[in-house]
């Protein structure tokens, strides 16, 4: 939680690049077609697992996922299996994507499945007590491509997926995590993001957040490790 003032995405990433390190196999969960990943800045390479000795690969049960320009290889993921043998993956990671899981235990259960003994897990979540979770939760996901084209113009309906908010708090995550993980989280700012389209409330923000209780803000960063 020291890590407020820091952008989520390098607490999340920086993480993963030295996991990576000592990884041969990295798989990212949900890994969509990777359209919020600028291709002409540093944020890409923040985002690239990907190095020798290793191979990175993207998983999702949408086909759309094989167009990811930072992993090695694709696979879809078909009748909730993840594609990947027991026990061989050292690294998992998912970016924006707990928030979408409709069977927790089900994820968990693949996650369980997959990852060596000591094998980790990243994941950056949007915090159930954030402004903007509790907001969100009173729009119908019907309406939710709507209401992301004001606050986020240029983002395509279909990188919009429905919500659920199943694996976004620590109470939660206790649930599903405690029998078979070391885990911690932390929460990050990062609601200023949301409101580019009013500049004065997006500097607001900026000075808001900080000051909200921790689980307030915006993002939440998961850190667990499989127990031997």
């Amino acid at each position: 939680d020291n890590h407020h003032d820091v952008d989520s995405a390098v607490v999340l990433f920086a993480m993963a690049q030295l996991l990576a390190a000592d990884a041969a196999s990295i798989v990212d969960v949900g890994c969509g077609r990777g359209a919020l990943i600028d291709p002409d800045t540093g944020e890409r390479r923040l985002h690239d697992l990907r190095g020798p000795g290793r191979v990175v690969t993207g998983i999702d049960v949408d086909p759309v996922g094989a167009e990811n320009p930072v992993i090695d290889e694709f696979r879809l993921i078909q009748d909730g299996r993840w594609p990947m043998d027991d026990e061989s993956v050292d690294l998992v990671i998912c970016d924006w994507v707990l928030e979408h899981i409709v069977d927790p235990e089900a994820f968990v259960s693949e996650l369980r499945r997959v990852l060596r003994p000591g094998g980790a897990f990243l994941a950056r979540t949007v915090s159930r007590s954030s402004p903007l979770s509790m907001t969100a939760r009173l729009v119908p996901n019907a309406y939710h491509a709507r209401a992301l084209s004001r606050l986020q113009p240029g983002r395509a309906e279909q990188d919009v997926f429905p919500t659920a908010y199943r694996m976004n708090t620590p109470r939660d995550l206790a649930k599903v995590l405690d029998r078979d993980f070391e885990w911690t989280t932390s929460f990050h700012t990062g609601l200023q993001h949301y409101a580019k389209p009013w500049p004065r409330l997006a500097k607001a923000l900026i000075v808001i957040e900080p000051r909200l209780p921790r689980r307030g803000r915006i993002a939440m960063i998961l850190a667990a490790r499989k127990k031997p």
